[in-house]
């Protein structure tokens, strides 16, 4: 017997109004407006196939079928905290209308939508290059910048091309025929752009279930880089986790970063680290220091700025490699560092003999593997591209890599460091770790950026 389809949810329990709000008083303070915020819920026009009619509907559903979610609005009030001020109402994702959807395939899930907030949040940094983010499961799985929309999508789906099967691509520049072409020939879920050219809505509307969405205000994200916003977690037990935003800053003065420039002349290039070792259970100075001997090129600032913008969008514990404006590999979501060093460097691997097998062969090269062990072919094709791979090294000479926080001992950078990778920033500040870390840069010939500030997202 067959398993039944995904359950879709087509209409939810959530009321159309939500109200958010903040009072050293109890109950929450009514009448002004002073110290809350009145959300709307948000519904699509979908035509019901089922129904032979149009309906009006919330979100598909939440993370997975079966959990019911729904989208609210920002519409009026006022909620001040700290400093932080809340009066912004929704005109990114909370500016999709139906006339956004245009071609909704099947209307948005709670991922879609995380998936497209998350690449937004990512591409506001880089206003002004065409910028490509590919997403799937709220992380970025490949991103680019070039001089064109489709050079960037290229670069950034060859990074993995695994990875972006049934995911969610967000760009920053109208899509133009030729990209939608590339994005067609692979299967996305989700594409959101601020425009369609003429032509391209052709092009990507052949893919029926494909959720083609315009944020027109995609041209407005830069304007967000430095303003927080309010973050919730629900526990198990009801109890509720407001947080502020992270903004990403680079060293002593915690610099907001807005280009390039901001990491070179604020980040701290390690001088004097001290060495301590454990004496009696504690961390005693050795009366020995080590600085980096080698400072970066302006190549490796820039590509330590790109990356450690595109790691703010990654969950952690998370390592990735980049090289030219473009990920490499990307390491996430795992418990340790260096675990997650060294899926940086294996997914390399895995990406360039799937992409050398797909340019070859048309296929990648797990399927490739497989029409070969069914006797479709010789396993000499598959020793071609594991000894090209293993000759370049996977492209990791001369990346740059990232980590979300310090390395707490040297392995973890030696992970990196060993497959070619000469650059690497990361927050610092490991007691134990540091003096370690730069000793490993200067054997590999390497240079290294401290951060000052921590990037974990969970």
């Amino acid at each position: 017997m067959a398993l039944k389809d995904y359950q879709t949810i087509s209409d939810d329990h959530f009321p159309k109004y939500m109200k958010l709000a903040f009072s050293e008083e109890r109950p929450p303070l009514e009448g002004d407006g002073s110290g809350q915020l009145i959300y709307e819920k948000m519904t699509w026009k979908i035509f019901d196939s089922d129904a032979g009619k149009t309906v009006d509907r919330g979100l598909r559903y939440g993370e997975n079928p079966g959990q019911e979610a729904a989208l609210y609005r920002p519409v009026n009030g006022h909620i001040l905290l700290g400093g932080l001020e809340m009066i912004r109402t929704g005109n990114l994702v909370g500016s999709m209308d139906s006339e956004s959807l245009i071609q909704s395939g099947k209307h948005p899930s709670k991922t879609n939508l995380t998936d497209i907030d998350n690449g937004l949040s990512i591409i506001k940094y880089f206003r002004e290059t065409p910028a490509v983010v590919i997403l799937k499961h709220n992380n970025p799985c490949g991103a680019a910048l070039a001089g064109d929309l489709v050079t960037a999508f290229t670069r950034a789906w060859e990074a993995d091309p695994i990875a972006p099967f049934g995911g969610t691509l967000v760009v920053n520049r109208a899509m133009d025929r030729d990209t939608a072409r590339a994005v067609a020939a692979r299967y996305f879920e989700v594409v959101c752009a601020p425009d369609y050219e003429p032509g391209a809505l052709d092009i990507l509307s052949n893919r029926k279930n494909l959720r083609i969405i315009r944020i027109k205000n995609i041209d407005k994200v830069h304007e967000l880089i430095g303003h927080r916003f309010l973050e919730f977690k629900s526990l198990c037990d009801g109890c509720v986790i407001p947080q502020w935003s992270y903004i990403p800053t680079i060293g002593k003065e915690k610099t907001l970063i807005r280009s390039w420039e901001d990491i070179r002349i604020h980040g701290l290039v390690p001088r004097d680290v001290p060495e301590r070792v454990m004496k009696d259970g504690k961390l005693v100075r050795t009366g020995r220091t080590a600085s980096i001997q080698r400072p970066p090129t302006e190549a490796e600032w820039r590509d330590m700025w790109f990356g450690w913008l595109i790691e703010t969008g990654v969950t952690s514990n998370s390592v990735l490699i980049v090289k030219d404006m473009a990920t490499v590999s990307i390491g996430a979501g795992g418990q340790d560092r260096v675990s997650m060093a060294k899926l940086a460097v294996a997914k390399a691997y895995e990406s360039r003999r799937a992409l050398l097998a797909h340019k070859r062969f048309g296929m990648l090269y797990d399927a490739l593997a497989l029409e070969i062990k069914q006797g479709n072919g010789s396993e000499c094709i598959l020793q071609e591209i594991d000894e090209q791979v293993r000759a370049e090294r996977a492209g990791l000479e001369g990346t740059t890599g990232v980590s979300d926080a310090f390395f707490p001992c040297r392995d973890g950078a030696d992970a990196l460091l060993d497959a070619g990778i000469r650059s690497i920033i990361q927050p610092g500040d490991s007691l134990q770790g540091d003096f370690q870390v730069v000793e490993a840069c200067n054997e590999h010939g390497a240079t290294m950026v401290f951060t000052g500030q921590r990037c974990f997202r969970h």
